[in-house]
């Protein structure tokens, strides 16, 4: 099963090209009334207490002398000299020509959580540093010497939020295992494991929930008993199909059609004749591994006035109201892959909310952003307890049990489980827009 964000991968391929590119960021001052705001003179408090931002008095330090640094190649904006040690956190996205619009939201946000955390202290009265490089999605030689260039020459303790990075950071993974450097919230080809990588952290829930999800999902919420099954044919998503069907027929759901497709780019072109061959076999309705072909999917039976529900895994993106809208309201069934949704009634996503509103005025918020945000409230949670120690970074990560930052499911680790995740929200489209139609859901996990 595809975990995190996979939707990226119908952009288009190649390597970009050229210059030093800079993302200035807004450090603006805590609205009035917010937690900052109210503290002035109070005594700082801890770096974060349940995935909360501090409360203490801002830092002296403006956090616009920090700057996001994004080069493609050679070249690159020197760090703005600090009067404090920073600690140091990198990425990598995608941040030119077509596919910036997959990797400057994550940007963005996890940049307005860093200068919001400088803003009132930084940790345990340590700035955080986000240096970030330009990479396309699927180019791995280019994330592999940006990765290269963050660890030996920047000299990051982490990275962070890399999740649209799935194919492009293939050769990145094993890097950053031989030198121990923590990853938070990365996209891996192994995402079907418990264990992504001994230094890979994700906060979706693992391949075994979805397994399990997605098959209840199809037969008690979408009412479907004859389904066409369509995904990706590559390791990530083939490998769970077996295990898939053995579930679907445990729910008494049958697969009358299943149609893999090579690629992503496929999705686009093929999906009309994918439509036609399940209609044509007796499904009531249709099941897909990833958004790519969950949104195209609907798309194609619009078309063809198939108007019958469609049921996928961690939809919520941009893309799916910019691609789709309207056209799949009401038959798109999907999930916030382990997250809470933004109407969740907590300190913790008030912040979230009340800080990209500031900083980023009319951006949005999505799985994406969000995941970008939950990503460094663990980082923040994890390191103000263990300081810039990777090996204590890491070995505390896997003692946390059910964690509850207020923005996503309650999330444990263990040494051989990196994908934290305990259960996820059921969305729908309606104007267009997504709704939440349920609360947490957890069915428990398929057996190995």
């Amino acid at each position: 099963m595809s975990i995190l964000l996979i939707s990226t991968l119908v952009a288009a391929a190649g390597c970009s090209t050229g210059g030093k590119v800079e993302f200035e960021t807004r450090a603006l001052a805590p609205a009035a009334g917010s937690a900052a705001a109210s503290s002035a003179g109070a005594p700082a408090s801890p770096a974060v207490s349940g995935g909360l931002l501090p409360t203490g008095p801002a830092a002296a330090t403006s956090a616009s002398s920090a700057r996001t640094r994004a080069t493609s190649g050679g070249g690159g904006a020197a760090a703005a000299s600090q009067s404090l040690g920073p600690i140091k956190l990198g990425t990598v996205l995608p941040l030119q020509g077509g596919q910036r619009s997959f990797g400057e939201p994550v940007l963005r946000t996890t940049q307005a959580f860093i200068d919001e955390l400088n803003a009132r202290g930084g940790v345990n009265g340590a700035r955080l540093e986000l240096i970030a490089y330009n990479a396309c999605l699927t180019c791995q030689d280019e994330a592999l010497q940006a990765t290269r260039r963050l660890v030996e020459q920047d000299g990051v303790f982490a990275l962070v939020n890399t999740y649209p990075m799935v194919i492009a950071f293939q050769p990145v993974i094993a890097y950053l295992v031989s030198k121990g450097v923590p990853l938070i919230q990365g996209g891996a080809e192994n995402q079907t494991t418990d264990a992504l990588t001994p230094v890979n952290f994700a906060t979706a829930p693992t391949g075994l929930f979805y397994v399990r999800f997605l098959s209840v999902m199809t037969r008690k919420y979408a009412g479907l008993t004859r389904i066409g099954l369509t995904y990706l044919n590559v390791p990530t998503e083939a490998h769970g199909i077996p295990q898939l069907k053995r579930e679907l027929g445990k729910q008494g759901v049958e697969v009358v059609d299943e149609e893999p497709v090579a690629a992503a780019e496929e999705a686009v072109t093929n999906m009309d004749s994918i439509v036609t061959r399940m209609r044509a076999r007796g499904a009531q309705g249709a099941l897909a591994t990833n958004p790519v072909l969950l949104i195209y999917g609907r798309l194609a039976a619009s078309r063809q006035a198939w108007n019958v529900p469609w049921v996928g895994e961690a939809a919520w993106s941009r893309l799916v109201e910019d691609s789709c809208g309207g056209t799949c309201d009401d038959l798109v069934l999907t999930d916030t892959a382990g997250l809470s949704y933004v109407d969740r009634d907590t300190p913790q996503m008030r912040q979230f909310r009340d800080t990209m509103a500031r900083r980023y005025p009319g951006g949005e918020f999505t799985g994406h952003t969000l995941a970008a945000w939950v990503a460094m409230q663990l980082v923040i949670e994890v390191l103000s307890k263990t300081g810039p120690d990777r090996k204590a970074f890491l070995a505390a990560l896997e003692r946390v049990r059910n964690l509850d930052l207020g923005t996503t499911s309650p999330l444990t680790f263990t040494p051989d489980r990196h994908l934290g995740g305990s259960a996820s929200v059921l969305l729908k489209l309606k104007g267009g827009k997504y709704i939440r139609v349920s609360e947490p859901l957890n069915f428990g996990e398929a057996p190995p």
